[in-house]
């Protein structure tokens, strides 16, 4: 099935702009790019213009999620599949084509309610990444920008949705037989480009994304600066079960996480296969995550109930 092949950029609603600019330059060492307007900024992390998009809305979560395919046929075929499943689908302005920086888009909502965009013609800048600490760089390119957990009232619902009708595989699944917590899902060799976990009442949509490094000392180097920042390090350093990323979490001024990695694992789906997990908690460190997963489990059983 043709689909969605990357993870192209996220829009996040934000009460403190400059809180976040000031995260995202000291510690995680992306290049800040002036928004359209004085209320918006972007974060660059490679040749795309941006991956992130801040938007001082006041909303503290996230807003929209943008996927990118490879060319107009597939953006279609999705947009096809999406109507012939009952979705809701509008095609993007060109204004908003613009202000994204791609050649064609279409928007819809998933079953969570959340604003998904799918494009293609990624933003590209000619003008070298510069970021703005001395990092190697980001593990992007055809793999996209990282990855994101969300929550989703109906599981059942939201992992059709993803993997019928914008193409995911699932890479694992997490929880109890029978009834799991949460299902991570890819669209390239990433091991998961998104991450559902159900869940009613979920203080907000979002969990956390990742960004994933080159290099482990630019892990290591950004969480000594975000202890001497004072940026809040929720979950330390340690290395997932499924994933086998190695990374720490850091809290942003809007209260969610920030996810900051390196060695992630990569899928080959000639010859991947699911496993299922018991939990989600770590092969050695992150010892602050047995409380995370205590939550995620929480709003999963809430969900089922």
């Amino acid at each position: 099935m043709t689909g969605v092949n990357q993870l192209g950029y996220l829009i996040i609603g934000v009460s403190d702009l400059e809180a976040w600019r000031g995260l995202a330059s000291s510690v995680l060492g992306t290049e800040l790019v002036p928004g359209d307007t004085k209320s918006t900024t972007y974060l660059r992390m490679d040749e795309h213009h941006h991956r992130i998009e801040l938007r001082s809305d006041g909303s503290d979560d996230l807003q929209v999620i943008g996927w990118e395919v490879p060319d107009a046929a597939t953006l279609h075929a999705v947009a096809q599949r999406l109507e012939n499943a009952g979705v809701r689908v509008k095609s993007g302005t060109r204004d908003t084509a613009d202000q994204r920086r791609v050649v064609e888009l279409i928007e819809f909502d998933d079953p969570a309610g959340i604003r998904t965009e799918v494009y293609y013609g990624p933003p590209l800048n000619q003008r070298p990444f510069r970021p703005s600490r001395a990092i190697t760089g980001f593990k992007t390119g055809s793999m996209g920008l990282g990855h994101l957990v969300v929550h989703q009232p109906d599981l059942d619902a939201s992992l059709k949705f993803y993997t019928d009708l914008l193409g995911f595989r699932v890479s694992d699944v997490a929880g109890p037989s029978g009834r799991p917590m949460g299902v991570f899902l890819h669209c390239n060799p990433r091991h998961h480009s998104i991450a559902l976990f159900g869940g009613h009442g979920a203080a907000k949509r979002i969990n956390h994304f990742m960004l994933e490094c080159n290099s482990l000392d630019d892990v290591g180097s950004a969480r000594d600066i975000a202890r001497r920042v004072g940026a809040p390090v929720v979950i330390d350093l340690g290395r997932h079960m499924n994933d086998h990323m190695v990374s720490f979490y850091v809290a942003n001024p809007s209260q969610f996480a920030i996810e900051y990695g390196w060695g992630g694992r990569t899928i080959d789906d000639s010859c991947w296969q699911v496993g299922r997990y018991e939990s989600v908690e770590s092969i050695w460190g992150h010892p602050e995550l047995s409380q995370l997963v205590a939550e995620l489990e929480k709003t999963a059983a809430s969900a089922r109930m």
